[in-house]
């Protein structure tokens, strides 16, 4: 009995030691409003001023925090309390935060020029570059080779269009500007994909551009259907196929091009066009170019 009642008196003298740790702290908290960075490759959030504490979660090099309390601990060390990109709390280091912005740097993906092999090629292309990224390093040729066609001939009778359908496989010719020709969307490029990659290939198509923020945030590049101009085009820039599953809307602006990465309102992309490598262009733009053409993105795990 009298050892029970020792451990219950060392118990409660070990949880107001405990308690009186966290009221200190906050009572010691000055307060603050300042924006932060972490400088550390993955670095602890803790749930009080010191590495005794438990680790609330990890956040990543250049994560934004939101500091709004800071405090020193018995080690005379300054912690700062933060307010992460999902909303949750803990403190942070001083010294693993620092109060500049990490340098964006776009993911390095390889650039490969559709040209001039491939004038309509732009989607095989881009393709291209991102299984090279995903260590599959496929020709642009063997690609434009393999990818399913749709071989609905081109016919143009009384002012409407009959031709193939672009969801089903790549319509016309991708080679010569000279006869009839369109592309391919997304589903025939994620077959194509997955010959190669397999179950690594993420199919985003139809979801929310955050979710392609999501994989460029994993440094992994994104394939995507935009157009040439990459801003909202006006109607009168579209037209219509007639083909064997019905009537589609199409425009001949259509363009492929592989997302490498945002920052500051802004979009990288390799552009295998204009031959242009982490290409920079506003990105509410961009993303109104990519939601009018459907919502298509690729990329892999």
């Amino acid at each position: 009995m009298k050892f029970v009642l020792k451990s219950l008196v060392l118990f409660c003298m070990v949880f107001t030691a405990v308690a009186f740790t966290h009221a200190d702290d906050a009572s010691a908290a000055a307060s603050i409003n300042k924006t932060y960075y972490v400088k550390g490759d993955v670095v602890n959030i803790r749930s009080g001023t010191g590495t005794n504490y438990p680790t609330v979660t990890q956040v990543k090099y250049g994560t934004k925090l939101q500091a709004f309390q800071y405090a020193y601990n018995s080690k005379k060390e300054v912690w700062y309390h933060v307010t992460l990109p999902n909303g949750q709390k803990g403190w942070i280091a001083s010294w693993l935060i620092t109060s500049t912005a990490p340098a964006f740097t776009p993911i390095n993906a390889p650039l490969i020029s559709q040209m001039p092999e491939l004038p309509r090629g732009c989607e095989v292309t881009s393709l291209a570059m991102m299984l090279h990224h995903a260590g599959k390093k496929v020709s642009k040729m063997t690609l434009a080779y393999e990818v399913k066609e749709d071989p609905t001939p081109y016919r143009k009778v009384d002012g409407k269009v009959y031709f193939g359908n672009p969801n089903v496989g790549f319509v016309g010719n991708m080679y010569t500007y000279n006869k009839p020709g369109y592309g391919v969307y997304n589903k025939p490029v994620e077959s194509l994909a997955r010959q190669y990659l397999g179950s690594r290939v993420v199919n985003l198509s139809g979801q929310s551009f955050t979710e392609v923020k999501k994989q460029l945030d994993k440094k992994k590049p994104v394939w995507v259907i935009a157009n040439s101009w990459f801003t909202k085009l006006p109607e009168s820039q579209f037209t219509y196929f007639y083909t064997p599953q019905g009537k589609i809307k199409v425009t001949y602006r259509e363009h492929s091009v592989l997302v490498t990465g945002y920052s500051g309102g802004y979009v990288y992309f390799n552009d295998p066009l204009s031959n242009q490598k982490n290409r920079k262009l506003r990105l509410n733009n961009f993303i109104a170019a990519w939601e009018q053409m459907g919502k298509q993105a690729i990329s892999y795990n």
